[in-house]
């Protein structure tokens, strides 16, 4: 029995980090009408990171089709 981390193959943890929360403003910033996957894809972020920044990190909501600031609401 080990007690030392060993390193796991696979997918990477999903990454929250500064530059990945900066790459979904700008993109949210150019049209609020995009879509989740329209976001991932051209930032390179998961989509499931992609959304968890925009509504934690970002503090955002999607009603009627457009990503608002949740005080709007």
């Amino acid at each position: 029995m080990s007690v030392e981390d060993h390193l796991l193959s696979g997918r990477q943890s999903a990454r929250r980090t500064d530059d990945n929360v900066e790459k979904n403003r700008e993109k949210i910033n150019e049209d609020r009408k995009y879509t989740t996957d329209e976001i991932s894809e051209p930032t390179g972020v998961r989509w499931i990171s992609c959304q968890r920044i925009l509504t934690v990190d970002l503090n955002m909501r999607r009603v009627a089709a457009k990503f608002v600031p949740r005080l709007l609401i």
